[in-house]
């Protein structure tokens, strides 16, 4: 009856604060915790229980709001319109962005941590989420074409080492590397583009047996690591570098190719791994000083940038490819990259990892 589930619900709720912390009550797949969020949820108590102590997987869904309401809730927020007027931003994200990426940029903001303003964000405007956004863009587009000049001049230099072996026709290498693990995955990646325009004349040409310098070019860039590893390991051939540097340009290369923002926070890790000692020696040599590198390369985003760039100056030894690429990356960080200079001069993680990424570029550029 209601008065007894009234009742019944009244003593579970004192029962639960004064035992939840007994380790049985904090799983929710045990009897006792699902029958207290049963009761609780049915008494408008789950919510704040569940959000305290997580009990199951149930989470508050945000709501979709319209535009009008995603300024409201960023004034809230203590995101200014100072530079782009409420009826220009209010354009902008119904025409060129979406709210949620563009807001992503705020992890870049410290927010205030204390007084009536606590948990706003400190001089943020609406403009400054709209550069960084656009900077990005132009970032990706420039750390995409470096990752093509890798993957390019990585399957050059394989194909060598595999036809400066005595013992190797080109074709071997390849049927035995398709017996592994990492083969058999690049081999039902293979069977699926057997219809694509761009490479499934080249697969059906070489569907018995494919040599390397075909094998190459309808393969991943991961299935190519895993390959160019494998040759490694089988014959004299050495890789030109080393395959984590290989597997971070990996992981951006599909950033960038995927669109993910790539400079939507930039803060310091306080646990954040250390990346190899001569990637470490890299950029030191590049001009970054010890307290730079170890706030800096803390970050992965920063960190994988640099393992491009290093492994980019290894593996990249044409004048021309060098020259196109080097220089646009170049004229981002040194003229677009400042026409708003302005808006970050009072945001040091901005500013310092700026100077960073540009004392790397300018070494090699």
């Amino acid at each position: 009856p209601p008065a007894v589930d009234a009742i019944l619900a009244l003593h579970v709720s004192r029962f639960v604060v004064v035992r939840l912390d007994h380790p049985p009550m904090k799983k929710a797949g045990t009897m006792p915790g699902l029958i207290i969020k049963c009761i609780l949820f049915s008494y408008g108590f789950c919510g704040k229980i569940n959000k305290k102590y997580r009990f199951g997987a149930d989470k508050m869904r945000k709501p979709m709001l319209p535009v009008a309401g995603l300024i409201g809730h960023m004034q809230e927020k203590n995101i200014t319109f100072n530079v782009m007027t409420l009826e220009a931003a209010q354009n902008y994200l119904d025409k060129n962005n979406n709210y949620f990426k563009l807001t992503s940029y705020r992890k870049n903001y410290s927010k205030f941590t204390s007084g009536i303003r606590k948990g706003q964000y400190e001089n943020l405007d609406f403009a400054f989420l709209i550069e960084l956004a656009r900077i990005d863009v132009l970032l990706r587009k420039a750390i995409l074409g470096m990752c093509l000049d890798i993957e390019h001049f990585l399957k050059v230099k394989l194909i060598k080492g595999v036809e400066d072996e005595p013992e190797e026709d080109g074709y071997t290498i390849v049927e035995c590397f398709l017996k592994t693990e990492a083969g058999q995955q690049a081999n039902s990646s293979i069977i699926q583009k057997k219809n694509n325009p761009y490479c499934g004349d080249l697969i059906k040409a070489y569907q018995d047996e494919m040599p390397i310098w075909a094998f190459v070019e309808v393969i991943s860039f991961g299935a190519l690591l895993s390959l160019a590893k494998y040759v490694a390991a089988t014959t004299t051939w050495e890789m030109p570098v080393d395959y984590i540097s290989l597997d971070k340009v990996r992981q951006i290369r599909n950033a960038a190719a995927h669109n993910n923002c790539i400079i939507n926070d930039l803060n310091a890790k306080q646990n954040g791994s250390t990346p190899p000692k001569h990637i470490m020696e890299f950029v030191a040599n590049c001009g970054l000083g010890k307290e730079v590198r170890r706030k800096k390369m803390s970050n992965q985003r920063f960190a994988q940038m640099m393992h491009m760039l290093y492994v980019y100056d290894r593996i990249v030894q044409s004048e021309n490819s060098r020259n196109q690429s080097l220089s646009a990356l170049k004229s981002l960080v040194n003229e677009r990259m400042l026409e708003h200079r302005d808006y970050f001069e009072s945001n040091s993680v901005i500013k310092s990892t700026y100077i960073a990424f540009r004392t790397v570029v300018n070494h090699l550029a």
